[in-house]
């Protein structure tokens, strides 16, 4: 039989009496009574999925619905919670003053946000609903104080939910204000038995074995695990549906369920996390002494974050010990820990738990699992502690140093395999961050020795792609394009599964930096899918990045917004790198939506790292100049210095990288408006491989000549960058380039998406638009294929096929399957089906 998934059904067996009080508070609304409900959990109990139903419930009892999700980057940009829930629903004028940052009462929106409120609900009662609200910024925690307490006396019901950990902040604080003058609060804990193996048997479709039950119970009852748990092992197999009956075929769970786990526990603090790494090597049971023990730490220090965890509902105090409340979670910590890493933590578990007393055996098995690969062990340093050793374990102890001397490697060099690529990849991320671009080059090429030498085929293909990214980022496209033009073999990154959807966002960058726009599209969508089918969301966020700067090239401001949206839901658990690349791109999102401010509010994260930290600049170099513009916007010309002093820290330390160069000129160029360094900044691209960089200078420089009164120059150059912008499909970089136009009193032709600006070019110029593989798709559609079958058919995913038909749709401008038919066969000669 097959083993699918049965979707869920509108009820959520175990949350039946909160789901209950809910339909009561709704129906206590709708008469005209408002009210605030907060519901409390810790991660993965079900927060999301009971507001979720009680939106539906809510739908269904004619309410109107405005929904929305906190996230971390919300902190840093004011009002920015309450805009996405509020989007839909209120009148732009009204959406505006959340976006306006010159009002003198930062508060003022409220008083408009009421009045809506008032009008909306004359009309039917209204649901707010607002998940991880302990997330919101500060300005959206004090609205929200004053909008509840406003709405008291209308038929508005708000519910929001917050974890279960208390980090202190405002929004913690509102929240628990609320509660003090009247919110309902509901906690929700584990879910019963009964209702585990109730929802066991409705998402598996059939009756679940005693083995089945027994894997589930290691939940402990948490509605998150519990779904990814059965869902990944169904997936893999290691779960099978015969005869109406869910037999169990593997009880280890499926290495999609511990990436899953790993996003579970992004609500954590830094500092909690790091903990729980490490006190997953000490066990199941450990006390706080040996924790603190085994992280250098005085015991005291940690009890704030032990109760931050305790609070959290991963682990349970038991007296004069902790534990871990899902073992499931401590075996997927001690898992995700490097060899290096897990070595070091179990050597210093021994020496820990041998100042506590612990008995021999339980020494010596961490001992072993400590060892290094030259032999040397750990030694008691007293006669008497070694005399104890030996009487008590006998001849474990001799099994461990053998174990331990025959691990190095025949051929081993003076320093064991993992110490040289542990050393050789430190090398490699200092360099990267500080910006020297021939040392990543060269740390990565030593890399790629050291496996090869060690037969190691997983770290070579991870160490290409270090090196193709640092080619990329010296200029060198064409070796950077050989190293990943290679297939991307599945087999060859078992051990590390995130390569593949690397080697695809790396592809997107190199391909976006030479200016093939819908290339890179192509290759980032493959990025964020296999990201999703390995169950690791948050390294879809550099990948969505990069779909939202060409989104925002090409003009697509909704697909844009909707990226940002994807991008910010898995952003809790990203990189600094990738969350510095999201907040750039989403600045460029808001320039080209006239939104300067938000601009600058999203750009908060990157300005604070440079001019020390100028990785951004290493990966993106005319990005120092779009931050200099956006911070000058502003009126803060501290920031916009210190952006060109990184961008020119960059180019010293590279002064044979043509782009590194052309950068710093460029971004000091736009600082002080100074044509000499715009005309060095186009001369230095002129001669490099990034069309769109040469673009954006030549641009720059047309408005200085402009500035300088040197009009006619001006006007030249500004046709040169609308050329280039058209001829790699920048279709919003030539709208601006020809609104700068028109406003000099010169007029030009546009094509294709840009004819709401001018007249438009005839048909066939729109029809030359379409790149090669719009084309193969678009004559596919035409011969009456799905989309499935014309991605079977070019080896693309269906979700590579829906974006280049949508794009097709654009640039011809139709809007169904037979217009585009009508366009094929005006242009070309449709082959039958199967003609190849």
């Amino acid at each position: 039989m097959g083993n699918d998934v049965k979707s869920a059904a509108p009820a959520f067996p175990g949350r039946e009496i909160i789901l209950y009080e809910i339909r009561q508070a709704l129906g206590r609304t709708a008469p005209g009574g408002g009210s605030c409900l907060v519901v409390e959990g810790a991660a993965g109990t079900g927060k999301s999925e009971l507001l979720r139903l009680a939106g539906m419930h809510g739908e269904a009892s004619g309410f109107g619905l405005a929904a929305g999700t906190a996230v971390p980057l919300d902190t840093g940009a004011p009002f920015s919670t309450l805009r996405r829930v509020l989007r839909e629903n209120l009148p732009a004028r009204d959406y505006a003053l959340l976006t306006d940052r010159q009002t003198f009462d930062p508060l003022a929106p409220v008083d408009r946000i009421v009045e809506y409120l008032r009008r909306t609900s004359r009309l039917r009662p209204l649901l707010v609903a607002l998940d991880d609200a302990h997330l919101v910024d500060d300005l959206t925690a004090d609205a929200l104080r004053n909008l509840i307490d406003a709405s008291a006396s209308l038929p508005v019901l708000w519910i929001l939910a917050r974890g279960a950990s208390r980090t202190p902040g405002h929004a913690q604080e509102t929240i628990d204000w609320l509660i003090r003058e009247g919110a309902a609060r509901h906690r929700l804990e584990s879910l019963s038995p009964e209702a585990v193996a109730e929802i066991t048997a409705e998402l598996l479709g059939a009756c679940p074995d005693d083995d089945v039950l027994a894997l589930v119970a290691r939940v402990n009852g948490n509605p998150f695990l519990l779904n990814e748990l059965l869902v990944t092992s169904l997936s893999d197999g290691r779960i099978c549906v015969q005869d109406g009956v869910a037999v169990l075929i593997d009880a280890e769970p499926a290495p999609a369920f511990r990436q899953a786990v790993v996003h579970h526990l992004r609500g954590l603090s830094h500092e909690c996390l790091r903990i729980l790494d490490a006190v997953a090597v000490l066990g199941p049971r450990f006390s706080i002494h040996e924790a603190a023990g085994l992280l250098g730490r005085n015991p005291v220090e940690l009890l704030p974050l032990i109760g931050e965890l305790i609070a959290a509902s991963v682990l349970e105090d038991e007296g004069p010990c902790l534990s871990f409340r899902h073992p499931l979670v401590r075996e997927t910590l001690y898992d995700r820990l490097s060899g290096p890493t897990r070595t070091a933590l179990h050597r210093e578990a021994a020496a820990t738990l041998w100042r506590e007393g612990r008995s021999a055996p339980t020494f010596l098995e961490h001992l072993m699992l400590g060892r290094r690969g030259d032999g040397d062990a750990l030694t008691p340093a007293a006669p008497h502690q070694e005399a104890r050793l030996v009487s008590s374990a006998g001849q474990l102890a001799l099994a461990a140093r053998r174990t331990a001397a025959s691990t190095a490697p025949p051929s081993a060099p003076s320093a064991p395999y993992a110490e040289l690529m542990y050393r050789t990849t430190l090398r490699y991320s200092a360099a990267q961050v500080q910006g020297l671009h021939g040392q990543m080059v060269a740390h990565a090429r030593a890399a790629l020795r050291i496996a090869r030498d060690h037969g190691d085929r997983t770290n070579r293909a991870h160490h290409q792609l270090w090196l193709a990214i640092a080619l990329t980022a010296s200029d060198e496209f064409d070796q950077a394009g050989e190293i990943l033009a290679e297939r991307c073999d599945p087999s060859d990154h078992v051990a590390l599964p995130w390569v593949r959807p690397m080697w695809h966002y790396h592809r997107a960058q190199l391909k976006l930096a030479a200016g093939r726009l819908d290339d890179a599209d192509e290759d980032a969508v493959e990025a964020v899918r296999i990201c999703e089918r390995l169950a690791a969301p948050s390294l879809a966020v550099g990948p969505l990045a990069l779909r939202i700067r060409v989104a925002v090239h090409r003009n697509e401001l909704t697909d844009a917004n909707r990226h940002v949206d994807h991008a910010s839901r898995l952003s809790a658990a990203a990189s600094g790198a990738a969350l510095e690349e999201l907040s750039w791109v989403t600045a460029l999102l808001h320039s080209a939506e006239n939104d300067r401010q938000s601009a600058l509010d999203t750009l908060s994260r990157v300005y604070s790292g440079v001019p020390k930290r100028p990785l951004l600049l290493t990966r993106e170099p005319h990005a120092g100049a779009c931050l200099v513009r956006t911070a000058l916007s502003a009126g803060d010309s501290e920031r916009a210095t210190a952006v060109a002093e990184a961008a020119r820290l960059v180019a010293t330390r590279n002064p044979t990288v043509t782009s590194a160069v052309a950068a710093a000129a460029h971004a000091e160029g736009v600082l002080c408006n100074d044509v000499d360094r715009l005309r060095a900044a186009v001369s230095a691209y002129r001669s490099g491989p990034r069309p769109l960089s040469l673009a954006a200078a030549t641009e720059d420089l047309a408005l200085a000549e402009n500035d300088a009164g040197a009009r006619s120059t001006a006007i030249g150059l500004l046709d040169e960058a609308l050329a280039r912008y058209r001829n790699h499909g920048a279709r919003g970089d030539a709208l601006r380039v020809s609104k700068t136009l028109r406003s000099l009193a010169v007029r030009r032709r546009t094509r294709g998406r840009d004819r709401d600006l001018d007249p438009v070019e005839g048909p066939r110029a729109r029809w030359d638009q379409l790149t090669p593989s719009e084309l193969r798709v678009v004559r596919l559609v035409a011969q009456g294929l799905t989309n499935r079958e014309v991605a079977e058919k070019l080896f693309l995913s269906p979700h590579t096929v829906d974006s280049h038909l949508r794009h097709s749709f654009t640039k011809l401008g139709v809007t169904s399957r037979v217009e585009l038919t009508r366009q094929v066969l005006t242009h070309e000669e449709i082959p039958p089906v199967g003609s190849g």
